[in-house]
């Protein structure tokens, strides 16, 4: 039995490129080994020793779970753009401007000035407000930063950011208007 369930591991993991060498596959320990079956269990004691990553995963699973737009996975939900070489974005859509975007920057910190994508821009009478950062102190990191501004995007380096959206707190910004060469400049006779 034991030679015939090894056999048939070794045969499902073929399919993957990286075990599918004989090499390899000899130097896979024996699924019947009870220290493989002993290496695979759960120790409870690393939920203090890293107790960081250990919140980071229960958080994720709360958002993923609880909140409204990231619970909801319907076809066409979600768009996204490359805001960068190492960044992205994801906007979880909805019916009653009640959207989340995901940002995501793997590389360096990086500020979009102006924002060139549209799915940053948020509803009309909307802001964004951060709901949850990976830049915590309860995961180790340095704190949060205000990711959006009315100036720029800052993206922080090696950082996920969820933002939702929420009424306007103050009027954007308008554009300046420009005056015209005749408003700005008297005429050679002084008028």
């Amino acid at each position: 039995m034991r030679e015939a369930i090894r056999k048939g591991r070794f045969e499902f993991l073929a399919q993957f490129p990286s075990i599918a060498d004989e090499e390899m596959q000899r130097n896979l320990p024996s699924p019947s080994d009870p220290k493989v079956s002993d290496s695979c269990k759960l120790d409870f004691s690393q939920r203090t020793t890293n107790r960081e990553l250990y919140d980071l995963h229960v958080d994720l699973i709360k958002l993923r779970r609880e909140d409204s737009r990231f619970c909801e996975q319907v076809p066409g939900g979600i768009d996204g753009a490359v805001l960068g070489p190492a960044s992205f974005v994801l906007r979880y859509l909805a019916r009653e401007n009640d959207d989340r975007l995901l940002v995501v920057n793997f590389g360096k910190r990086q500020a979009l000035a102006p924002a060139p994508e549209p799915l940053l821009a948020p509803p009309l009478g909307f802001e964004w407000e951060t709901m949850w950062t990976s830049e915590s102190p309860r995961y180790g990191g340095p704190g949060v930063v205000s990711v959006v501004t009315q100036e720029q995007w800052l993206l922080p380096a090696e950082a996920a950011v969820a933002l939702r959206s929420i009424p306007e707190k103050a009027t954007r910004r308008t554009a300046k208007r420009r005056r015209s060469s005749l408003q700005s400049s008297p005429n050679k006779h002084g008028a």
